[in-house]
This record gives structure tokens, C-alpha cells and sequence, in this order.
């Protein structure tokens, strides 16, 4: 019975219950002075109102709404297209109807109001711009229609539902550098290590006190001696990025956003990193902690891509913090990227007590001020300049490879800043 009430309460609008008001009114009336135009009042509203129902009742059905979903996969920026149609099996045309696709895709419009002759069909292609990195759903279709006096709506959903992943976009870095850290895939830095590590550069004879363990046995079978791995120090080195997640620090909402512009930046940095065959491992602290540890190879990229499409910016865990809790994953052998928009101060502490320990230490630092944030991001930069610490500055509007190309310095931001005031002037 309850069901059945709601199912009512959503057919009848507003209006209906001010033409049951009018009908009550001219009722009244007719009784009190015996005028027949009040009667006849009564009957045009009682017979308009069931001819709008039946009207209403009849405009939905034998409708058959197909849905072809072409994009399962996108970036943010990309376009998001599906194309709806909708067939009337039956004799009576249907008015205006109105038909939207119930995704949760943020800035999705994918509504149309078509009419559909008896016997007809309507299909029209709907694109939509990827706005915002996340697991979506596409779907139901929803059908409305009200009748021309607008008495009643009815609506339907029908179709099935489809998953959409959009994944960050990621630029090319040519001019990006880390600090040098013993990158090989980067660095000029060539050093020959006793220590056992992921990739062998060269063989050499075998020398009095090596391991079994550093026998080439190809190179020893076909030379008939034996002869040792040489390993490179460079290749032993890994590239971890902590991408700073907290809800407090950020600022701007969709593509131009703090979170969004950070995840492009890490996931940019990861590209460039992995393509040069270099492990990279990247933690995060969003809604959940996400962590996935220094590897190579392009099932990695992949790995990385799905983190941050999912990852939101919902944590409660400050930058110094996050930073205390996974230091022992760093080493000497470790290039460490933090990317962040975190006002606060005390991140910087942490970051030098980890240069002490000689991991090379670089920042992308998003201007959250330039988003709309409250707080002033200048004595962060300050501190950053002050520890010696590598800093690329982001803000709102800035092109993400430009921004990474240069290091930030306060001497060459006031240049530049006095540079747009002088072409402005002119």
C-alpha cells in the first residue's frame, strides 16, 4: 500500500491538486447559486483531467530506448560519447519526451527532450567531456513525460548500467629533473658497485672472494672461464613519489582543482620514470592509504594509473606525518618526489632530516592561492628555498610540462611576474 502511494505522490504534479482545488471551488459555488455554468465547469475539469492521464499513460508505453556505449575508458579532457535511441513500436506519436542518462559522471549532460512518431525512431549522439578523474557508472536511461496541461509526469528507467574509468592525463616531462641521485636513466652518473643489484651492466673475469651469486654462466659456458657480473650503482636507485591527498590543503573543484592538477604532475613524473626503466613507487593518503612499491616494467604504468584513478582527495593525514610513517622506505638510492598543495610548514622539517640521510629530495608544489584557497603559500616557498630543497611551482592556468621545466626560484617568479606587467602595460 505504501508503494502505491509513493508511485501516486510521483505521478501527480503540483498543478493537479490546484485543478482539484479549482473543481471543489466551482462545486461549491454551483450548489450555493444554482448556476449551471459552475456545473459545467466541473465536468470539463473531471473530463480534462482523465484525458490527460489517459494521454499520460499511453505517451510511454510500447517505447524501446538502446543505449551504445562507446567509451569505457578516457582521460580527463577526453570526450565521453553515447549514442541513444529511441523507437516507437506503436501507431500513437508521443510528444515531447525527455530523456536522461543517470550517470554520476561529474558534467555530464546527456539529456534530450525528441518527439517520436507513431512507428518512428529518434537517435541522437551524446558527448560529454571528462571532467574528472574516478570510477563512474553510466546509466539507466530515465524517460519522462507530462501531458500538455501538465497534470501528471510519469517516468521510467530501463537499459543497463556500464562502468566508466577516467584516468588522469599525463603529459610528457623532456626537461623535468630530479636532483642527481645515481639515475641512470637520466644521469650521466656511471659507478660500478660490490653490492648485488636489479640489473647487471657489464661481465669481467672472475676475480678471488666473488659470490656464485655474480657468475655469469652464459658468458662463462661460451668463454670456457668463468666470469663475473659487474653491476651499476646508477641502476639501483628508484624513484618514489608521495602525492598529498589531505582534504584541508585543497582547493578548486573538477579539472581545476589542486588534487587533480597533482595527480596529473605525479602521474606525468611516473611516465617519464618508467620509460627510462627505472622502478617507481608511489604512495598516497586519500580517502584510504595507497601504496604500491618500486617496480619497472609497463604493467606498473598501469598499476599506477588504476591508484590514482580511484584515489580521491579525502584524507586526514598531513603531509609530515605521511612522510614520518614511510621513511624507511628511502634510502640513499632514492629519489623522492613529493607532490603537494599543504600550506603548512612542518613537511619541510621532514624533508630535511630525510636530505641527512642523503635521499635526493624534489617537490612540485601547487599554488593552492591560485585556486581559490584561504591560505597564503609563500612561507612555504620561503622554507622550501631556504633548505636547498629542488621546488617546481603549479598554478591554476599554468601548462603542466612548462611549469616542470624550470625549477621555481623567488628571482626568477618576481622576473617573470615583471615580465607579464611590462607586456600588460603595453
Amino acid at each position: 500500500m505504501r508503494e502505491r502511494i509513493r508511485g501516486l505522490n510521483r505521478l501527480i504534479t503540483r498543478r493537479f491538486y490546484l485543478v482539484v482545488g479549482l473543481a471543489i471551488v466551482c462545486l461549491i459555488t454551483a450548489s450555493a447559486t444554482g448556476f449551471d455554468l459552475f456545473q459545467r465547469l466541473v465536468y470539463i475539469l473531471a473530463l480534462a483531467t482523465l484525458f490527460s492521464l489517459w494521454l499520460n499513460w499511453m505517451s510511454l508505453r510500447d517505447l524501446i530506448v538502446t543505449v551504445d556505449r562507446r567509451t569505457r575508458r578516457a582521460r580527463v579532457g577526453d570526450t565521453v560519447e553515447e549514442r541513444i535511441t529511441v523507437r516507437n513500436s506503436g501507431n500513437l506519436p508521443k510528444g515531447v519526451l525527455e530523456v536522461t542518462d543517470l550517470t554520476d559522471m561529474p558534467g555530464f549532460e546527456g539529456g534530450a527532450a525528441v518527439g517520436v512518431p507513431g512507428g518512428g525512431f529518434r537517435s541522437w549522439l551524446v558527448q560529454a567531456p571528462a571532467r574528472k578523474r574516478g570510477l563512474y557508472t553510466l546509466g539507466p536511461v530515465q524517460v519522462s513525460n507530462s501531458d500538455p496541461f501538465g497534470l501528471f509526469q510519469r517516468k521510467f528507467q530501463t537499459g543497463d548500467t556500464a562502468p566508466l574509468t577516467v584516468y588522469p592525463r599525463i603529459y610528457r616531462l623532456p626537461t623535468f629533473v630530479l636532483p642527481p641521485a645515481d639515475l641512470t636513466g637520466e644521469s650521466s652518473i656511471q659507478k660500478r658497485t660490490h653490492d648485488l643489484t636489479p640489473h647487471a651492466s657489464s661481465v669481467r673475469d672472475y676475480a678471488f672472494g666473488d659470490s656464485l651469486s655474480r657468475i655469469h654462466w652464459n658468458s662463462t659456458a661460451r668463454l670456457g672461464r668463468l666470469m663475473s657480473k659487474e653491476f651499476d650503482l646508477g641502476r639501483a636507485s628508484d624513484v618514489w613519489i608521495v602525492l598529498d591527498l589531505q582534504r584541508d590543503v585543497q582547493a578548486g573543484e573538477l579539472e581545476e582543482s589542486t588534487d587533480e592538477y597533482a595527480v596529473t604532475a605525479a602521474a606525468s613524473v611516473a611516465q617519464k620514470y618508467l620509460d627510462s626503466e627505472l622502478p617507481v613507487g608511489l604512495i598516497a593518503h586519500g580517502d584510504r592509504s595507497y601504496k604500491h612499491s618500486a617496480e619497472t616494467g609497463p604493467g606498473q604504468m598501469d598499476r599506477l594509473l588504476d591508484m590514482l584513478a580511484t584515489c580521491q582527495a579525502e584524507g586526514e593525514t598531513p603531509l609530515s606525518e605521511a612522510l614520518a610513517r614511510d621513511e624507511g622506505l628511502w634510502s640513499h638510492f632514492t629519489s623522492l618526489v613529493v607532490v603537494t598543495s599543504s600550506h603548512l610548514t612542518d613537511w619541510v622539517v621532514a624533508l630535511r632530516e630525510l636530505s641527512k640521510r642523503r635521499v635526493r629530495v624534489a617537490v612540485i608544489y601547487v599554488d593552492s592561492l591560485s585556486f581559490g584557497g584561504y591560505f597564503d603559500t609563500e612561507p612555504v616557498l620561503e622554507a622550501l628555498e631556504l633548505e636547498g630543497v629542488v621546488t617546481y611551482l603549479v598554478r591554476k592556468g599554468d601548462h603542466i610540462p612548462a611549469s616542470l621545466s624550470n625549477p621555481y626560484s623567488a628571482a626568477t617568479l618576481e622576473s617573470r611576474q615583471e615580465a607579464v606587467a611590462v607586456g600588460r602595460t603595453l
